[in-house]
């Protein structure tokens, strides 16, 4: 067999000349196309870096689910809310809710299933770093809050309010279905007329006479307008814990312009969850532009002394790619100061606004 040699190369040669320009040139561009990546990856790292000290108070975090029902640890969870990503991420404080599921008993949630939630998650705590006791103390690591989502036994059981109030703040009413004590936008009965009823009404005069908050999250639209009367009259906040725009995406979960301006008037706050169902209407994968967009919605309508954040991590949330997890915290940032939010908003809604009427005593 013969073997046919390939033909010679000369670079200088007219054909040569021009393929090895073409050559040079497609290595200049993809060399400038490297360094303008590395410019822009350092860029975002550091930006990312910067945006981790804004300290993060997320109103709602279900780690006390995952512990006392689903067997998972207080420093791991599903893995959204890991203990040890959350100083890089800048949290400083969260909010964990006592959720007891529906099926735990035939009658629903009991006062011991309370009782015992909040005994295993306060055991857990201290041995849990950099989790520590003692919310709205000065000092480092993340200050661990307690809240209800359902507050059905303490309806029937009013002389309790008071030592419950002793240990959290906020109380959320109700959560996916209609209780003795109000409405859920949740029911599928569509029970958004139905507010709360007078064992509700009375349990929010007495959380509002022991220091708490009432907490609309979950609650019907009637709920949610006879909390605020309440609220009102009593002069004090209203929260949503972790509620988004209705305006954005019309799901009953969501809060209406109208809703928002009525916690602006309490002095309280709306926390935006990170669950994509309640960021796009049309179903799928919600991005981080979306949470971006509900937040600029609330602040233009709330004001920028009224919107937090309220994550609903460890909740079985579908939430963003690029807030999969804590880590997301800092792109967040970054995204609302890329989106025209000056470093003071992004303070502000990051944390200080949640600060403010979790930590303040005299609201």
């Amino acid at each position: 067999m013969r073997h046919q040699h390939a033909p010679t190369f000369h670079p200088w040669s007219g054909a040569g000349e021009r393929g090895f320009r073409r050559l040079g040139w497609g290595l200049v561009v993809a060399a400038i196309s490297a360094v303008c990546a590395l410019v822009v990856s350092g860029w975002h790292l550091a930006l990312a870096q910067d945006t981790a000290r804004f300290g993060v108070v997320d109103l709602h975090v279900d780690l006390p689910y995952q512990v006392n029902y689903k067997s998972k640890s207080l420093g791991f969870g599903t893995g959204q809310y890991v203990a040890e990503w959350l100083a890089s991420s800048g949290v400083t404080d969260v909010v964990m809710p006592l959720y007891v599921p529906r099926d735990v008993s035939p009658s629903g949630p009991r006062m011991r299933d309370l009782e015992e939630s909040f005994a295993r998650v306060s055991t857990l705590l201290p041995a849990t770093k950099p989790y520590r006791v003692g919310p709205c103390m000065p000092g480092s690591g993340v200050s661990a809050h307690f809240s209800l989502e359902g507050a059905e036994p303490l309806g029937f059981e009013l002389r309790e309010v008071e030592r419950w109030m002793s240990r959290l703040r906020l109380v959320g009413l109700v959560h996916t279905y209609d209780t003795a004590i109000a409405g859920s936008s949740g029911s599928r009965q569509g029970s958004r007329d139905f507010g709360l009823t007078r064992r509700g009404q009375e349990l929010v005069r007495r959380i509002h006479a022991y220091g708490g908050i009432t907490d609309i999250s979950h609650a019907s639209d009637a709920a949610f307008a006879d909390a605020h009367q309440q609220a009102l009259a009593a002069g004090r906040p209203l929260v949503a814990s972790h509620s988004n725009t209705r305006a954005l995406a019309d799901h009953p979960r969501n809060l209406t312009d109208v809703q928002l301006r009525a916690i602006a008037q309490t002095g309280g706050v709306i926390g935006i969850n990170f669950h994509s169902p309640f960021l796009v209407a049309s179903g799928g994968r919600a991005e981080l532009d979306d949470v971006v967009r509900h937040i600029q919605h609330a602040v233009a309508v709330a004001g920028i002394d009224h919107v937090a954040i309220g994550s609903d991590f460890e909740g079985g949330i579908s939430p963003p790619t690029a807030l999969s997890d804590v880590r997301g915290f800092p792109k967040l940032a970054a995204s609302l100061l890329a989106a025209g939010l000056s470093r003071g908003q992004v303070a502000k809604v990051f944390g200080l606004n949640a600060r403010r009427v979790l930590c303040d005593t005299r609201t």
